[in-house]
């Protein structure tokens, strides 16, 4: 879930990290896998696969931690002033859209249930379902509160476009307009350092910020049920998953 930090030039209640952090700690995500994907999938941590030597492990995704997400809502100011069951700052409540990509069923499911899980905190949660162009647009003027998307990544990958500052206003992918000076310098060294030894430990660092900010909060991975016939030779486990046509390493049946 990305959560945006700026709508019409002004703050939005996820400038806050203390408030994006918050919302990590409500969303159970073990829940979300084991009730909407049936198992098949694990926590995201970051925008690095754990079996890329980009991520670091010493870093594990935040706990379901609903006491410790309504101190953080307190500490930035939020509390239930008119008891109305939603926490609320200076009269205005909690609240906000989640835009998503009213096609996908999985994502309706996930939306539900967090929606509950945010309800019991005192969070609301409106759904905002919407077709991929109106997603498009949304997505370029940055006019939304927050929103779910998918992002690939491979053994190394490149988070410039999509975290970077300078791809707030440009056609880069960082739609929620999120800023970091300490994350750039590390993108930008990380990029320009040929030497392995020397570039993990830059994106590694980049991932602790990350992780401390929580611009997004990271669902999950996706994993797959596939059943391979017999016959099929070259069927191997890679750190990318299985090399079923995917990766440039040839399946074949042999000549009987």
């Amino acid at each position: 879930i990305g959560w945006n930090q700026i709508k019409d030039n002004k703050p939005t209640i996820f400038a806050d990290k203390r408030v994006r952090q918050a919302m990590t700690l409500l969303t159970d995500r073990e829940r979300l896998i084991k009730d909407v994907l049936l198992g098949y999938a694990e926590v995201a941590i970051s925008p690095f696969s754990p079996t890329s030597k980009q991520h670091s492990s010493a870093i594990n995704p935040m706990p379901y931690d609903v006491t410790k997400a309504q101190a953080l809502l307190k500490e930035a100011g939020f509390s239930d002033s008119n008891n109305d069951g939603i926490l609320d700052k200076a009269g205005q409540p909690l609240e906000f859209k989640l835009m998503y990509l009213q096609s996908n069923e999985d994502t309706q499911r996930i939306v539900l249930l967090l929606k509950d899980l945010y309800a019991k905190a005192g969070v609301r949660l409106i759904p905002s379902p919407q077709e991929w162009p109106v997603m498009l647009e949304s997505l370029d003027k940055r006019s939304f509160e927050a929103i779910t998307l998918g992002w690939t990544s491979g053994i190394e990958t490149d988070i410039y476009q999509m975290f970077h500052g300078s791809q707030t206003k440009t056609q880069g992918d960082n739609f929620i307009s999120y800023q970091n000076a300490a994350l750039d310098a590390l993108i930008d060294e990380a990029r320009r350092t040929v030497d392995e030894a020397k570039r993990m430990p830059l994106w590694q660092q980049a991932e602790a910020i990350l992780h401390e900010d929580q611009p997004y909060t990271f669902l999950f991975r996706r994993q797959n049920l596939l059943f391979i016939d017999k016959r099929i030779r070259n069927v191997q486990m890679t750190k990318s998953g299985l090399n079923d046509g995917m990766l440039p390493l040839e399946n074949y049946v042999p000549t009987p």
